[in-house]
């Protein structure tokens, strides 16, 4: 997207008058992402919140090359120390599984039976990482937020789509057929010039 089209959009949906600058999400708007999984890691902040981040960036249409970080916490308690839902861990979950599927990784409960969620966010991480750079569908859609409008929610669901293919490349694709010929050595390296042995 140019910086034309993304004036265009933010003159669209943005008032000076009465909205703040800070306001709106600033990952992509509702659709369906043809994306790669760039990175999944262990994240953790400045406030001692962390997670386990999945990077997507989109491969093509009007959005290639944005990126989408979906940042996924196994905490079970606030930092109030209230209980987090079930029903918000359960759809962690289930994302984080059909990730997983979709990499070709089979998922096993054990991976989330970690004594606290920073060591469940590493696990996880070590276990997907590994099939970064797949290419799955990512859904985003967005809600609102009643207690903070400017910040609205955001689901993700995940669709499987067909893996690119992968050129398979000997030496004798090299140029120079580097498979044929010897590498030099240092014997074979030019003599520096010397006072007593100039060029």
């Amino acid at each position: 997207m140019s910086l034309l089209d993304i004036a265009a959009n933010t003159l669209d949906n943005f008032d000076p008058k009465k909205d703040s600058v800070n306001s709106g999400s600033t990952g992509l708007p509702d659709g369906d992402y043809l994306t790669a999984v760039e990175s999944i890691e262990h994240r953790s902040f400045d406030s001692g919140w962390d997670c386990l981040q999945i990077v997507f960036t989109v491969l093509d249409g009007d959005h290639a090359g944005e990126k989408e970080y979906n940042r996924i916490s196994f905490a079970t308690k606030n930092k109030a120390g209230k209980a987090i839902p079930d029903f918000i861990l359960s759809r962690n979950i289930k994302f984080v599984i059909k990730l997983g599927s979709l990499l070709g990784i089979e998922m096993k409960p054990e991976y989330f039976a970690s004594e606290n969620e920073t060591d469940t966010h590493e696990m996880l991480a070590n276990v997907l990482a590994p099939e970064k750079g797949k290419s799955v569908i990512l859904h985003v859609k967005h809600r609102p937020n009643k207690k903070d409008p400017d910040n609205p929610y955001v689901e993700y669901d995940l669709e499987a789509t067909e893996q690119p293919e992968t050129a398979e490349i000997t030496d004798a694709d090299l140029p120079g057929d580097l498979g044929g010929e010897p590498l030099p050595t240092d014997a074979d390296a030019p003599v520096e010039p010397t006072d007593e042995a100039p060029f």
